[in-house]
């Protein structure tokens, strides 16, 4: 009815912005209860622990990385997130048990990198060129490796394709068809002029051509698109929405790296927190239940029962409310990575999935999946 925090929240001093024009706040509200359902900071206690090679790799990674307190400002040194991009909590949300006053909520335990990229230093220390692959790069960098990577590369996951082959994928026309329509998660980028459009496609196609080469005699259009470069008007990019991960494809982090908790809203506290998803390949090498990345929320039941999805293993799974022990499991055609809804046709309760996949690298999928409940007596 008010609006005041049921618990109290701190403001504390958090640490500043060194990217030049860029001003943080000096103070981050920090809430004292209910305490964190996810880890806080990446610190070297929290470096994994499934093997000797991987903590060692991660260790050299972390070492060189701006890291270790929360509301850390990116950086050119490269800054460790955690929680990551992708939670801690995630858009699935969390589900409500109004008779208990207790939130169920799913975690990511899943640190990401990040390095800025000061562009406008970049192109200082590029003298302007007649080589249009060179002021190709250029447009690249600001606009593209955001996505794709700063050397073309993609992403481990797979979730931006890498271009660093592209000539031997696409022509040039179907790929200037996509860089003015859009394709996928990607925008239009049609308000790129031709000279522009012509300078990336150079260097998406490793053309070592000179701006009289491609246009006769007339290099006009080089001149002022190597002018307009030097009045960049964005200052940095970065490197990509990049997920730290050992050299094995695992989380950097220790485990857990995905959980399903319950926190009393009454009293601030958490009552419970289990591993949610596995890898049993790891599972097989004597590893503990580490829990997966996930992305898709819960829901509860006036029958003491938590449905969720939303793990990389593609399972859907039922936990005891009141302890979060696991009673069920059933492996899904693709990944759950959605909110499953309940509802009940005369009289018979069911739960439904949508398995859509395609997340983490995992299958798509493109089918509905609906369980019958037990009827009580």
């Amino acid at each position: 009815e008010t609006g005041v925090p049921l618990f109290e929240v701190e403001e504390r001093s958090v640490m500043k912005s060194d990217l030049r024009g860029e001003e943080t706040w000096p103070t981050q509200p920090f809430p004292l209860k209910p305490p964190p359902f996810a880890r806080q900071n990446f610190d070297q206690e929290n470096i994994t622990n499934i093997s000797p090679e991987a903590y060692q790799y991660v260790r050299s990674i972390w070492a060189t990385s701006r890291t270790g307190e929360q509301f850390i400002p990116p950086s050119t040194q490269g800054t460790i997130f955690f929680p990551g991009f992708d939670g801690g909590g995630e858009w699935g949300g969390a589900a409500f048990d109004p008779d208990t006053g207790i939130l169920y909520v799913n975690s990511n335990e899943m640190p990401w990198i990040q390095h800025m990229v000061d562009l406008k230093q970049e192109i200082k220390m590029q003298p302007a060129t007649n080589k249009i692959k060179d002021i190709g790069e250029r447009i690249y960098k600001a606009n593209c490796a955001i996505c794709h990577g700063q050397k073309r590369q993609g992403n481990r996951v797979g979730t931006y394709p890498a271009l660093s082959n592209l000539k031997r994928r696409l022509s040039k026309t179907n790929t200037l068809a996509i860089i003015n329509k859009g394709k996928g998660f990607m925008p239009s980028f049609n308000q790129f002029s031709t000279a522009k459009k012509k300078a990336l496609l150079s260097y998406l196609y490793d053309e070592n051509i000179m701006g009289n080469e491609a246009d006769g005699k007339n290099n006009n259009w080089v001149d002022a698109l190597n002018e307009e470069l030097q009045e960049f008007e964005v200052s940095y990019s970065h490197t990509g929405y990049n997920r730290f991960l050992d050299q094995e494809g695992y989380p950097a982090v220790k485990p857990p790296w995905g959980t399903l908790n319950a926190i009393d809203l009454n009293r601030g506290e958490i009552l419970w927190q289990v591993p949610l998803g596995e890898f049993s390949e790891l599972t097989q090498r004597g590893i503990p239940q580490t829990g997966t990345e996930n992305y898709g929320g819960p829901v509860v039941t006036g029958g003491g029962l938590i449905f969720i999805a939303a793990t990389k293993d593609e399972y859907i799974r039922a936990f005891d409310k009141d302890s979060g022990v696991e009673l069920w499991k059933h492996q899904l055609p693709a990944g759950g990575y959605a909110t499953p809804s309940v509802y009940e046709v005369e009289g018979q309760q069911y739960i439904v999935i949508a398995c859509g996949g395609g997340k983490m690298g995992t299958k798509s999928g493109d089918v509905y999946i609906a369980f019958s409940l037990p009827k009580s007596n």
